[in-house]
């Protein structure tokens, strides 16, 4: 099974961030600690309903996890580790103004062995317009520190389409990353979300977003850069050197079950889809302390209340296919077939055929494997929706 961790803690929340997070300052010291010891009862609950869990991934998420003191990631990251092997892949997202020497020394203890630093771009002036609290020099330097610590998986975030964002400024960032040699680049375009500040800025007319032309141009300039200096398109967004793809992430995409945990948590369990509570003081009230196993599964149904959705078999062909999709290696016909019981051409042929002669999607040579072409990953969205039932 798949572990998630929320850490919804951050200094400043970034303006076009709709993720469940907000700010904290040091005298919220013991917010945090109450935080970290309900996280630890909530797994707690889980292993006694579980019994033997073992987790073969684990991404610390949030928010920013590195704004947890390294005493408090450490107790947290002891107690997960009771739950992992050697083989289990371990990361953590890092804001590169919130790392410390303790915090890297922390990564080490707790056996951390994926590092996600969000830079986003490497121009000062576009990470200020982002509410980014680090400059491009922060993070050069935490990246060296975390090379030289050992760190040899180490993804970088960056981001097309930022406000004032040029061609040139783009092509700098990409080349100034490639220049770091990472073994993962993760490479999205902004998109301005509800309930953001960018969202209210565009709404007063304030926000000077990057064109469509321009944004394109950007997107066609990752894909060919990248390619050409050896880093395998294995996702929409995400690119890796071979055998350095993020395996946490891959399951959400074929499907498999994972465990959220933490403020907001999402996760899906044998066909049930369901998330945690968002009100922190709710939480932390529910995994105020420890508790006997006869009462692990209470705490669990307090903690979800009417947040889930068991899936329909409508619902989980849709998913395998628009979620399936978004890998460039696509889906298989044949474990379709196995999981739902129905040939696909029975529920998507039409619509297989009509964008396998638009030249939107593939197959391969045994006729099994169902893939994006190019031309079909960069109007992903408008194939995607169309698996919708």
């Amino acid at each position: 099974m798949k572990l998630y961790i929320h850490i919804p803690f951050c200094v400043q929340k970034c303006l076009y961030c709709d993720f469940l997070s907000f700010s904290v300052y040091n005298e919220s010291i013991k917010q945090k600690e109450k935080y970290v010891s309900a996280l630890i009862n909530e797994l707690s609950a889980w292993e006694q309903i579980f019994k033997n869990i073992n987790f073969d991934t684990v991404f610390i998420g949030g928010g920013t996890p590195t704004c947890l003191e390294p005493e408090y990631l450490l107790k947290l990251g002891q107690v997960v580790n009771k739950y992992t092997d050697i083989q289990t892949e371990f990361t953590i997202e890092a804001n590169p103004g919130t790392i410390s020497e303790e915090h890297i020394e922390v990564f080490k203890k707790i056996g951390i062995n994926r590092i996600s630093l969000g830079l986003q771009s490497a121009q000062n002036n576009e990470l200020k317009s982002l509410g980014r609290i680090h400059t491009y020099e922060e993070f050069y330097k935490n990246y060296i520190k975390l090379k030289r610590a050992g760190f040899d998986n180490i993804n970088i975030d960056i981001m097309a389409g930022i406000p004032y964002q040029t061609i040139e400024s783009y092509k700098d960032t990409l080349y100034k990353v490639l220049a770091l040699e990472p073994q993962h680049i993760s490479a999205y375009s902004l998109i301005i979300e509800p309930d953001t500040i960018f969202y209210e800025m565009q709404e007063r007319g304030e926000l000077k977003v990057v064109d469509e032309d321009t944004d394109r141009e950007m997107y066609s300039m990752t894909k060919e850069i990248l390619q050409k200096y050896g880093y395998n398109r294995y996702e929409i967004s995400n690119y890796s050197k071979h055998g350095k793809e993020c395996r946490h992430n891959i399951a959400y995409w074929i499907g498999k079950d994972y465990l959220g945990i933490g403020l907001g948590a999402s996760s899906y369990i044998d066909g049930i889809r369901f998330t945690g509570t968002r009100d922190f003081e709710k939480y932390i009230q529910i995994f105020n302390s420890s508790f006997t196993s006869s009462k692990a599964l209470s705490k669990i149904h307090n903690n979800i209340g009417d947040n889930y959705n068991k899936l329909s078999v409508k619902d989980k062909m849709e998913e395998f296919m628009f979620l399936g999709l978004r890998m460039c290696s696509g889906i298989s016909k044949s474990v379709f077939t196995e999981r739902f019981g129905v040939e696909i051409d029975k529920v998507y042929g039409n619509i297989i055929n009509r964008h396998l002669q638009n030249n939107l999607l593939a197959k391969d040579a045994n006729s099994d494997k169902i893939y994006l072409t190019d031309e079909g990953l960069d109007v992903s969205n408008y194939v995607l929706s169309d698996f919708i039932l």
